[in-house]
């Protein structure tokens, strides 16, 4: 078992340490939060500036472009489910035909 020495016990639980209060610590975490909220759209102004548009027309059309890409892809993801469907209904309606007709057929899709 551990010896417990009763005089460091009580030294340590009377130890206290305050640290000295840093100085402008709230206004330099509030710097960093601008700074964050900034960060994105100083990107955005860097291009905008790219592409010859005013910043402040450009944060508006940011979101709205993505917006506009998110739409786009999921219409082309569905466009892409409907012709697939379209070009294979043939050989789905070709097989379940065969199936009514094929008496080995018949059998193995009972199985299945």
């Amino acid at each position: 078992m551990m010896d417990r020495d009763p005089n460091l016990s009580r030294v340590l639980k009377s130890w206290r340490h305050e640290p000295p209060p840093a100085p402008r610590f709230n206004a330099e975490v509030w710097a960093r939060i601008e700074a964050a909220r900034e960060a994105p759209w100083a990107a955005a102004a860097f291009i905008a500036s790219r592409l010859g548009i005013p910043a402040q027309y450009f944060r508006w059309a940011l979101p709205l472009g993505a917006s506009l890409a998110l739409a786009f892809a999921a219409l082309l993801g569905a466009s892409a489910g409907a012709l697939h469907t379209s070009l294979t209904k043939n050989d789905r309606i070709a097989a379940a035909y065969a199936q009514t007709i094929d008496p080995l057929q018949m059998t193995a899709g009972h199985h299945q």
